[in-house]
C-alpha cells in the first residue's frame, strides 16, 4: 500500500522506468552508482546523529557496574566509514552494505541480536540501533535524481 506522500506517483514511476530502461548500460551503471554514493552519505550522516533512518535517537548506551556511561563517546562512528558501507552498482541495481566482519558486527547491532562483548567473554543482548535504511525522504531524492537523469539524457 502507498503512503499518502507517494500516492499517485505509480503511472509517473512507471515512465521513469521505461525512461531508465532507455539509458545505455553505463548510463544506468553511473546513475545508480551516485545515487548509492548519496544514500551512502545519508546513512552516514544519520550514524554521526546518532539516529536510525526514520530520525529516532538510538537507545543510549547501558551504564557499567558503577552507573557510569562507558566514555562519553558516540557509538559506533567506525560504521560511518566509506570504507566500511560499501557500495555496488551494475547496470540493473545498485547496493549499499556493509561485508565481512564488518557486516556481521553491524547486522548484531542493527537487528538487536546477541553476540559476544569479546571473544570468550560473555554474550550480550544489544539494542536494536539499525545503521542503514532508506526513509521517504532518501526516496524522494532517489526519484528526483532519476528525473534529473532523464531530462538532461545521461
Amino acid at each position: 500500500m502507498a503512503t499518502p506522500e507517494l500516492h499517485g506517483f505509480d503511472q509517473f514511476d512507471a515512465w521513469i522506468e521505461s525512461a531508465i530502461r532507455a539509458l545505455s548500460p553505463a548510463g544506468r551503471k553511473t546513475l545508480l552508482r551516485d545515487i548509492a554514493r548519496e544514500v551512502r552519505r545519508r546513512n552516514q550522516q544519520r550514524i554521526t546523529k546518532q539516529q536510525d533512518p526514520d530520525g529516532n535517537k538510538w537507545q543510549p548506551r547501558k551504564p557499567d557496574r558503577e552507573g557510569n556511561i562507558r566514555g562519553a563517546k558516540k557509538m559506533m562512528l567506525g560504521f560511518r566509514k566509506a570504507r566500511r558501507i560499501r557500495i555496488e552498482t551494475t547496470p540493473s541495481h545498485a547496493a549499499v552494505g556493509f561485508r565481512g566482519k564488518t557486516s556481521q558486527i553491524a547486522s548484531v547491532h542493527h537487528f538487536g541480536a546477541v553476540d559476544y562483548v569479546e571473544k570468550g567473554g560473555p554474550r550480550v543482548k544489544y539494542a536494536e540501533r539499525r545503521l542503514l535504511g532508506i526513509p521517504t525522504g532518501d526516496l524522494h531524492m532517489i526519484r528526483q535524481k532519476l528525473i534529473d537523469a532523464i531530462v538532461s539524457g545521461k
